[in-house]
């Protein structure tokens, strides 16, 4: 169909009322193909068949996909409101420099959250993630998503997030190992499980906490004292995309401050679009969970890639990790 848009991405992670004023200001139908987890998405794009218009990688993915020619180079001509976007977000990115292929769409970090009314401690490591793990066994999540798990238990040891050489990644195995008998699942699409309180801990983000928060739920999300990840998702347009003019046209209105700033209020997390903070309240331009202070980011590490043998080793401890 010559008027539509198939957009890739995973649960809950575009408001709809941006699809609808997009619909109605192209003329354009708008179909949504969700995926459970990054690690799905870069599986779907390698997976023959025809390809989606627009997708939503984090960073790591971004360079993947790119390498892999997946991308469809972007021609900054077509995207003016590219200049809403802070500085640090068009020029100088570790996985994409010059924005070739992708546009930030928002930022986060990755931390834990937990039900106050159920979990009476008061945590701030990653030590306390884990201890409290025996405490609520069978009641705990963690991402199904390698980068973020083995990060976490690098960080509880003081190595680096991204850390890949054989004695980290021991102490690591040592450590998931004892952690997962207590889990109730690996869990990306988590948010549900702690809203009717079938688990009461959860490694993820804090735009889930934002969100859980926002709909009354008891929640609290902590960045652990030993520090964590920062990360980025991007927009981003497939290279086999069907309707690529349609799909540069939604790049640059999502790059719109109105329409980032509603983006931003629905996900809860952090946007990369300076102009679009005008359009946010106060009060959420002051939560430091969604704009760490200064001192918490120097502790945050963004998700960077491995060497070949690195990755190897990092991808057979998340399948020993796994069970598979």
């Amino acid at each position: 169909m010559k008027n539509s848009l198939t957009l890739l991405i995973w649960p809950d992670y575009v408001n709809p009322l941006t699809l609808e004023q997009f619909e109605q200001a192209h003329g354009v139908t708008v179909t949504l193909e969700i995926v459970p987890s990054a690690v799905e998405m870069v599986e779907r794009m390698r997976a023959p068949g025809p390809a989606p218009d627009v997708l939503v990688p984090p960073d790591y993915a971004v360079r993947e996909l790119n390498a892999a020619g997946l991308l469809l180079p972007l021609d900054h001509v077509h995207l003016p409101n590219l200049v809403h976007l802070e500085p640090r977000f068009r020029h100088g990115r570790a996985h994409d420099p010059a924005g070739a292929v992708s546009v930030a769409k928002d930022w986060g970090t990755t931390g834990f959250m937990y039900r106050p009314d159920e979990v009476r401690e008061v945590p701030h490591m990653w030590k306390d993630f884990w201890s409290l793990a025996q405490k609520y066994s069978g009641r705990v999540t963690v991402l199904d998503s390698p980068g973020e798990v083995i990060g976490a238990a690098l960080k509880m040891r003081g190595y680096s997030y991204n850390a890949a050489d054989p004695e980290a990644l021991a102490h690591a195995r040592a450590d998931l190992l004892a952690l997962t008998p207590h889990l109730h699942s690996f869990e990306t699409n988590y948010r549900p499980l702690l809203e009717t309180g079938a688990v009461c801990l959860a490694l993820g983000w804090n735009g889930d906490a934002a969100a859980l928060s926002a709909k009354g739920v008891p929640v609290r999300y902590v960045i652990p004292a030993e520090g964590s990840q920062v990360w980025e998702d991007d927009w981003a347009i497939a290279a086999g995309a069907p309707h690529p003019e349609t799909a540069r046209a939604f790049l640059n209105f999502v790059l719109r401050p109105e329409v980032a700033a509603q983006e931003a209020r629905y996900t809860g997390y952090a946007t990369a679009n300076r102009s679009a903070l005008a359009w946010l309240a106060p009060s959420a331009r002051a939560d430091t969970s969604i704009y760490p202070t200064t001192e918490v980011l120097e502790k945050l590490e963004a998700g960077m890639p491995f060497d070949e043998a690195g990755q190897r080793r990092r991808e057979a401890l998340w399948k020993e990790v796994r069970g598979q």
